[in-house]
């Protein structure tokens, strides 16, 4: 997947600057910038969610993406949270389920999970889509540091059993280097990459 962006405003008012990004499968990559640069409309970008912007995005990679917030179905059961957006089958679900440690919760409803339990559960919904590239908005926000650890080696297992690449939004560089993601700087006004960039990624 290559991003070549001449540049993002909303309402007028320039967001985010020339830039160029490149990331395929086995390749982590963490943007990094304080809230409110532009992390998470990049990231919307990358994953073909808001098309309105100068450039070009290029690639035919299978992407599944991980909000902050879980973006579950409420009204349908965990295992089937998994089954109807991917169309994988039970089996596949229980056993990422299970990889997940959620075993035993299977038919409960989004509600009955605590937040880190449903930020698993879209976890294992990812996963099961089989992404080349795994795209995530601040995963691991408002968790405490116990269970956003947890969720961080989780993500690290699945992506270095899948062979997935990542692109992970953060503010904090100590998840970037926990997962092995080359971290990226946005910086400016208009954001653009820090020194134009990182080597090689482009």
């Amino acid at each position: 997947m290559r991003l070549d962006l001449a540049g993002k405003s909303f309402a007028g008012r320039p967001v985010l600057g020339a830039l160029r990004l490149a990331v395929g499968r086995g390749q982590r990559l963490a943007i990094l910038g304080p809230s409110g640069i532009g992390k998470s409309t990049l990231l919307r970008i990358l994953a073909g969610l808001d098309g309105d912007f100068q450039g070009r995005l290029e690639g035919r990679e299978r992407l599944a993406v991980v909000f902050q917030e879980p973006t579950l179905l409420p009204w349908r059961r965990a295992v089937a949270n998994i089954t109807l957006p991917t169309g994988c089958d039970q089996a596949q679900a229980r056993a990422l389920m299970a990889e997940a440690g959620l075993t035993g919760h299977e038919n409960k409803f989004p509600r009955q999970l605590s937040l880190g339990q449903q930020r698993r559960l879209s976890l294992a919904r990812a996963f099961a889509a089989r992404p080349d590239i795994l795209l995530m908005d601040e995963p691991f926000a408002s968790l405490d540091p116990g269970t956003a650890g947890r969720m961080m080696d989780l993500t690290a297992r699945l992506l270095d059993r899948s062979g997935a690449g990542l692109v992970l939004v953060t503010h904090d560089a100590a998840e970037a280097a926990r997962l092995g993601a080359a971290p990226v700087r946005l910086a400016g006004s208009p954001a653009v990459l820090a020194a134009n960039g990182v080597s090689g990624l482009g």
